[in-house]
């Protein structure tokens, strides 16, 4: 009972750190552990992503997906410089159908900041495509509004901006995002979003 508690109290001071109503995940996982959660559990073999790759955790991002056999259109980003909204919806309109942009608020590998608020407006306003950030680095120590900015997942780790021990991730999720984990079919077991 201790811990239900505790445990609730901990939930809503999550939603407090990501701005939000819905529900964050726990995951006994570091962030590439709720990173890869979000992938599975919002995204089908075949679907095309664009992701945006500035730095190593950038290349993550490639691999994961990748190995579920889902397309990757990789933009490319030199280390150290950081993507423009028009740049992203260039991509857009080449990939009509993708189903997720994928991006890093901040990539430690190179110390360059991605404005998510900017590209997540103009990807709400020219496609149906999921917001699926990488926050590992960014939750906590940079302003983020996952309902304001429209985010659908974003994903973070405690040892970073929270500084906490390692060994949990966490995630928030949209209801887009919980509506794309219906129809999901790749492969999970361990890392999935939660029914209901």
């Amino acid at each position: 009972k201790d811990f239900e508690e505790i445990f609730r109290e901990v939930n809503q001071g999550l939603q407090y750190l990501y701005q939000t109503s819905r529900p964050v995940l726990t995951f006994a996982s570091s962030g590439t552990g709720a990173m890869e959660a979000a992938f599975v559990s919002c995204l089908s073999k075949g679907d095309t992503i664009i992701n945006i790759e500035g730095g190593k955790f950038g290349e993550r991002w490639t691999k994961i997906p990748q190995s579920y056999d889902v397309n990757v259109d990789v933009m490319k980003v030199e280390w150290g410089k950081s993507v423009t909204a028009d740049e992203v919806k260039s991509r857009l309109k080449n990939n009509p159908n993708v189903k997720a942009v994928v991006m890093t608020h901040s990539e430690t590998s190179t110390g360059a900041f991605t404005d998510v608020k900017e590209i997540a407006i103009m990807v709400r306003e020219n496609s149906n495509a999921l917001i699926m950030v990488d926050g590992v680095t960014s939750v906590g120590a940079m302003e983020l509004k996952f309902d304001e900015w429209g985010l659908d997942t974003v994903a973070t780790g405690s040892q970073k901006g929270l500084m906490l021990p390692p060994g949990l991730g966490f995630c928030a999720v949209s209801e887009r995002a919980m509506k794309a984990r219906e129809t999901s079919d790749l492969p999970k077991f361990y890392f999935r979003a939660p029914a209901g």
